[in-house]
């Protein structure tokens, strides 16, 4: 589930790190809440384990574009299992953090305390685009590059997948308190999308100076 918000550059520029620029359509920066499960992630030419390769996350990101190449920034990343913090953090480098999420067909719950991070989201049915896709839906959804602040370097893992198969989504926000910069999400979204599964490809990360 993709829940998006329109937010003034003013809020968030000066929190994109050195070496990146934040990206923006027409003068406006974007934040996005997206939520979603993982299922038989795996190392490559390793088999996939039912417990460790199984759990939900929620991440705050933005989007940034560096060397002409546009990927996503985040701004917190959270999952259910404390195990995939620690596996994460030392395999692949993310600065993943604890919450309780849970989620059923019709809600989505997170609580990360520590960082005052919580949402409460009722999920309705999901309907197909009454229309084609806008350049918008294209910008917010198909970026094949997360960077990540490594010290003096910055990283970057280039992502693999095919085109999202994207809906529309009835939603209610029922309560959601994340800080972004100086921007707090609060209010209902300027866009909701929601999409079914996909296979997806994380590459290794590469590190570049800033410049």
């Amino acid at each position: 589930m993709f829940f998006h918000w329109e937010v003034p550059v003013f809020f968030l520029e000066e929190y994109i790190p050195e070496g990146l620029k934040l990206d923006v359509f027409n003068n406006m920066a974007w934040v996005s809440l997206v939520s979603f499960e993982v299922k038989n992630m795996r190392l490559r030419n390793l088999p996939s384990l039912p417990f460790i390769s199984q759990f939900h996350e929620i991440n705050i990101r933005t989007y940034v574009i560096k060397d002409n190449k546009p990927g996503i920034y985040l701004f917190s990343i959270e999952t259910d299992k404390l195990i995939e913090v620690v596996l994460t953090r030392a395999f692949i480098g993310l600065p993943y953090q604890k919450a309780e999420i849970k989620t059923s067909p019709n809600r989505l719950l997170s609580k990360n305390k520590p960082q005052h991070q919580y949402v409460d989201i009722t999920i309705g049915k999901n309907r197909p685009l009454t229309e084609e896709k806008t350049s918008l839906d294209f910008w917010l959804t198909e970026r094949h590059a997360l960077y990540e602040n490594c010290g003096e370097s910055m990283c970057r893992f280039d992502i693999h997948h095919k085109e999202w198969n994207l809906k529309n989504l009835d939603a209610t926000i029922n309560n959601i308190e994340y800080k972004v910069g100086k921007y707090i999400l609060s209010t209902f979204p300027d866009k909701v999308q929601y999409a079914e599964k996909i296979d997806v490809l994380l590459w290794g990360k590469e590190k570049s100076k800033h410049s």
